[in-house]
């Protein structure tokens, strides 16, 4: 059964049981682990630190989105909830994970304006969106946004592989992460109950594998659809001042400080593998460059990294959250694509809940 949260409105391996067992640690695997492990369950986590999606994502929160400009669905629950879940993580492992940034989004036709308007105008926007920005009047007057453009607000960003390690080196000075690859085979299920390694997952198992759930001998049969995503990370000299805002226009682009940014981003069906493809580096490099055209001195953006991975996407609008139609201890936390930052925090403390509730 599939549960929808929003309808309107090595060392550790030699465990005789365990409460919980959660495989991957991506995003969604470890704000659950984290959840769970507030609630006093005693839980192993299963990675082999091989390429994840979420190393590679922008972080972005941004709470409206798409060419109809609309708000995410329940954003109006999901916000504070991640909000609340950063700053409490940020305290718990004296870091700073999440920052609020406004999000500037070029308007890319009269259409769109037209369209942005008809929103503001709605009562349920009040607050969301700012009013018009005038082309030329933002960042000294650098940027190419020609129309114009317009504020997302209450936006920002996840520094999530921050998080994600702050978390992996808890749980490793603990004993209570597997890093190795989970083999299925290991598995015992029953109606009732599920067995890992000849121990008793007495909560049961959770699977957070991102894409590699194509693999998966008992949810590979949901409707996936992966696609892959890369991003750069350039330097673009003369830029230094101009870090105020996350840039949307054919490409987003994160400030990082300096003169850095993280640019992304593609969405590729074909080519499901982590390695970074040249050509899109190029793409994404030349399309950031045209955003400033006005600086000084012909500078051109480097690029000083290059990354990509494979989201979990799912056919619907939905991540797939639940237990599996026959195995009542075999679970999937899986399929929140690229709202992961905005959905994964909420619906982690709501399956949490009941993960506990039903034991």
């Amino acid at each position: 059964m599939i549960f929808d949260f929003f309808k309107k409105s090595r060392a550790a391996a030699a465990e005789p049981a365990h409460d919980f067992i959660v495989v991957g640690q991506g995003l969604a695997g470890t704000l659950l682990a984290l959840e769970l492990e507030k609630r006093g369950q005693r839980v192993l986590v299963v990675d082999d630190g091989g390429p994840a999606a979420s190393r590679v994502a922008a972080g972005v929160l941004n709470p409206v989105t798409g060419m109809r400009i609309v708000k995410t669905l329940g954003v109006d629950d999901l916000l504070p909830a991640a909000k609340r879940v950063y700053a409490e993580l940020g305290a718990r492992f004296c870091g700073t994970f999440f920052r609020e940034l406004p999000f500037y989004r070029f308007y890319s036709s009269e259409h769109e304006r037209e369209v942005k308007a008809k929103r503001a105008a709605d009562p349920e926007y009040a607050g969301w969106l700012s009013e018009d920005v005038p082309a030329g009047t933002l960042c000294g007057g650098a940027l190419a946004d020609r129309l114009g453009g317009f504020f997302v607000n209450r936006a920002g960003r996840l520094d999530i592989p921050k998080l994600l390690d702050r978390a992996r080196a808890d749980w490793r000075s603990r004993g209570v992460l597997l890093e190795e690859k989970f083999d299925c085979a290991d598995v015992e299920v029953s109606r009732s109950g599920a067995r890992w390694r000849g121990g008793e997952a007495r909560g049961g198992i959770v699977f957070c594998e991102g894409f590699r759930v194509r693999e998966n001998p008992w949810f590979s049969h949901l409707k996936w659809q992966p696609a892959k995503g890369e991003f750069v990370e350039i330097e673009l000299a003369g830029t230094e001042d101009f870090q105020a805002q996350i840039l949307k226009s054919n490409v987003v682009a994160v400030p990082l400080g300096g003169a850095r940014w993280l640019v992304g981003t593609n969405y590729d069906r074909e080519t499901l593998d982590a390695e970074p493809t040249p050509a899109v580096a190029e793409r994404l490099s030349r399309a950031f460059a045209v955003l400033f055209p006005q600086l000084p001195g012909g500078a051109f953006p480097r690029v000083v990294a290059h990354r990509a991975g494979v989201r979990p996407a799912v056919q619907g609008a939905l991540p797939k959250v639940g237990a599996h139609e026959k195995f009542s201890k075999l679970f999937l936390f899986n399929g929140f694509g690229s709202k992961g930052v905005t959905w994964i925090p909420l619906y982690a403390e709501r399956f949490a809940e009941k993960l506990c509730a039903d034991r």
